[in-house]
């Protein structure tokens, strides 16, 4: 169980992280410095946290947000950075929830960076800061489901608990119906049920939580890859369809359909579905598959400029698909 911690640690913290540091929460008022990092204008918020800053040097919003910042644009040295932020924000603004969450979340990027000893050393704290957060404001919705999510990845006698996680849920039903459905679909599929956590996310409206979307994208796409993996590529397609219609900014959806389309054999299908992802996300390993299905097209141009991209990209591919796309960049030119 202590594995599977740790696995769900290194896969889903990285995207926690963007979507559950900020602000007060609350539907439908979110800080405005939470969304400017969250849409990853990070310039823009700088600059609005410098000025908050300059008013109030502890302004809690505005450390909070500072937090979120260094551990969005991960430079060398944020985690220092981010704790030190994180500790002032609390020791300046005890009663304020958004501080120990930013807390919470700092701790959880030490713990996946920390490796296994690290989640086991941080684990107890991370809980702690999230429920103090959500004691502070039980409307802070982002902790909440930051928190959810922890007592179902987490081993019992490191703080998790299923049980809680179920209460968290049941606790805003009455008032947040949309965020238990969210919720729910997590911890659905925690236990097995894909196909209730489907029937949930389907029928939960986000729009008025933008700082937990991330938590939709991620589970849509979980989703549609295990319809995938299966054979289902209609369901797959479906849920790729509509990850894409929750998420628009996110290359997400464009890119599942190309899988899904490669999978099929519809290769000039895939090529289109990767050059819509690549104007929404210029991402690297966009980039690669359409090499791939650019080189297994016989379109040699679009196959180099495409791994050219793959290779000179942000963030950078991992070192095997480096080599990799190196190795077929060589061969093309070679030919």
């Amino acid at each position: 169980m202590l594995a599977n911690a740790w696995s769900w640690w290194k896969t889903l913290a990285p995207l926690a992280l963007l979507a559950l540091a900020g602000a007060p929460a609350q539907a439908g008022q979110a800080d405005p410095l939470a969304q400017m990092v969250q849409h990853k204008r990070y310039v823009e918020a700088d600059r609005a946290i410098a000025e908050r800053l300059a008013g109030n040097a502890n302004d809690a919003a505005a450390l909070a947000g500072s937090v979120d910042l260094a551990l969005a644009r991960g430079h060398g040295g944020h985690l220092q950075e981010a704790r030190t932020l994180a500790t002032r924000c609390v020791r300046a603004n005890p009663e304020a929830s958004l501080c120990a969450e930013a807390l919470a979340n700092v701790q959880a990027a030490q713990a996946r960076a920390g490796g296994l000893f690290g989640l086991v050393r941080q684990a107890r704290p991370i809980r702690d800061n999230f429920e103090r957060a959500l004691n502070l404001d039980p409307k802070n919705y982002r902790a909440r489901v930051a928190l959810l999510r922890f007592y179902l990845s987490t081993p019992f006698f490191l703080g998790g608990s299923e049980s809680r996680a179920r209460e968290l849920a049941s606790e805003a039903q009455r008032t947040d119906p949309d965020l238990t459905r969210l919720m729910r679909a997590l911890y659905a599929l925690e236990e097995g049920r894909p196909g209730d956590a489907e029937q949930y996310i389907l029928a939960a409206d986000l729009s008025e939580y933008e700082l937990v979307q991330d938590s939709q994208r991620d589970l849509l796409q979980e989703l549609a890859s295990a319809h995938l993996n299966a054979g289902r590529y209609a369901e797959s397609a479906r849920l790729f369809q509509e990850l894409g219609r929750r998420a628009p900014a996110s290359e997400l959806g464009p890119y599942g359909l190309a899988l899904v389309a490669r999978a099929q054999g519809k290769l000039t299908e895939a090529a289109a579905q990767l050059e819509r992802a690549a104007l929404v996300a210029p991402r690297p390993y966009v980039y690669k598959m359409l090499g791939e299905v650019a080189e297994a097209r016989r379109d040699k141009r679009r196959a180099i400029s495409a791994y050219r991209a793959a290779l000179t990209g942000h963030p950078p591919l991992d070192p095997c698909e480096q080599e990799e796309a190196k190795a077929r960049l060589a061969s093309l030119k070679g030919r």
